[in-house]
């Protein structure tokens, strides 16, 4: 016979299995949502001026919101501390540059309230509701999404049909996009009527090999599988861009530095990929010619590879004859610096810049302690080294979202923290679709 005293203990069950349930929906939708977002919708928002205003930021608040409602969202206690000390030194250097103009330099407000609102994003994190292991299979999913696309872009351009841009798919959408800021229609070489892959999604082929070298992470060093390398390898080739590849080499070489314990597994994976590529480039040099071709663009002052990687020199050193080097000349100070030169920013010069080697080293502090964990680290080191050598900046929404979703809210297969609702078998091996 069973006993009436077990009907509160299953129903107690059947409601905690359902809450559970709900949960798993809700962190799925947010992670599709917030990768839409950052990738799917990273082209659209509106050109003010110089800048840029991105409606993935108010999308990605807005989904904060609804996320806090559901019980997904909780406050980080550790970061919002830092972030008051960035917001407290960023107005003191507005403030010293408003009282002081530095040798004529404007200052701008709305760049320092955009940088303070964009940048507010990791103040939130996942509660330990959120099923933080499906975010990862989640991101996966679009970065093959804009594989399959290059390819496809590639695929009728032999045909005569040219797709890298919505503004020339429906010029309608013109008004709300930021494309004519970037390179989405980057041409194979000079003179070139063919386009180089971007993905349709991803702001220009720079930001595609980005994304693709962050996959590759993912799913080589931290799911340990190599199905879908050579997807990534063709859509990188069609590119034709060297930025993905920089940022690999820069965060692998790096990554014994700050886990050398960890590191031999990675060191071995990322030699035998070295030797992989070597040896293909050995047998059929063709593919990768036009990458290393753009070489030679350091040397020419109109490329995207000089101002990115070679114009900054002469702003550095313009910085460092200044007296404000230490507090910086207020926000938005480096883009109407003497010696800035288009295209040539990153966030460490804007840092120093605008609000000087005190700001930088205080907002170092809180984005490495917004987004490195014992068990991310080397995708942490990964997103900072894209962050500074993929032409990013320190309101570049789109990315800084993928880098928040990556750093704090995802959680690698049998890591510790945060528990995961989803099974890690079925985390491991599929895709969450939206229910």
């Amino acid at each position: 016979m069973v006993s009436l005293d077990t009907f509160p203990a299953r129903a107690s069950s059947n409601k905690r299995a359902a809450a559970a349930s709900s949960d798993e929906t809700n962190s799925v939708i947010f992670a599709h949502i917030a990768f839409i977002l950052c990738i799917c919708m990273q082209r659209f928002g509106l050109l003010i001026g110089t800048g840029q205003i991105f409606f993935s930021l108010f999308g990605f608040l807005a989904l904060v919101a609804w996320g806090w409602r559901v019980g997904l969202v909780s406050i980080r206690g550790p970061q919002t501390l830092a972030f008051g000390l960035v917001v407290v030194w960023f107005l003191f250097s507005a403030v010293a540059a408003a009282e002081s103009p530095d040798r004529g330099v404007e200052m701008s407000p709305a760049s320092l309230a955009m940088v303070l609102v964009t940048n507010s994003i990791f103040l939130f994190g996942p509660s330990t509701r959120f099923s933080n292991e499906a975010v990862l299979p989640v991101f996966l999913f679009y970065v093959r999404l804009c594989a399959v696309l290059a390819i496809v872009q590639i695929a009728l351009q032999f045909g005569g049909i040219r797709l890298f841009s919505f503004k020339d798919a429906i010029p309608s959408l013109d008004p709300v996009l930021v494309e004519s800021a970037y390179n989405q229609n980057a041409v194979e070489f000079y003179g070139s009527l063919n386009r180089r892959a971007n993905g349709f999604f991803p702001m220009e082929p720079g930001a595609l090999s980005q994304l693709l070298a962050i996959g590759v992470v993912v799913d080589v060093f931290i799911l340990r599988r190599l199905a879908y390398l050579p997807l990534y390898a063709i859509s990188y080739v069609l590119t034709r861009s060297g930025s993905g590849l920089l940022v690999l080499v820069v965060s692998l070489g790096a990554y014994p530095l700050i886990a050398p314990l960890k590191s031999l597994r990675v060191i071995a994976i990322g030699a035998a990929v070295a030797v992989l590529i070597g040896t293909t480039y050995l047998v059929a040099p063709e593919p990768f010619d036009p990458i290393v071709s753009r070489l030679n663009e350091f040397s020419s002052t109109k490329s995207s590879g000089y101002a990115r990687y070679v114009a900054q020199l002469q702003t550095w050193d313009y910085l460092f004859q200044t007296d404000r080097v230490l507090i910086g000349s207020g926000p938005g100070g480096l883009e109407r610096s003497p010696a800035y030169f288009g295209g040539s920013g990153n966030p460490v010069l804007k840092l120093v810049a605008d609000y000087g080697i005190i700001g930088l080293l205080i907002f170092l502090f809180y984005l490495v302690l917004s987004i490195f964990r014992k068990d991310n680290s080397m995708l942490a080191l990964t997103m900072l080294a894209c962050y500074q050598l993929g032409g990013g900046n320190l309101a570049m929404a789109p990315f800084l979202i993928m880098m928040a979703m990556l750093c704090v809210w995802s959680q690698p297969p049998g890591g510790a923290g945060l528990r995961s609702i989803r099974p890690k078998a079925a985390s491991d091996r599929s895709v969450p679709a939206l229910p």
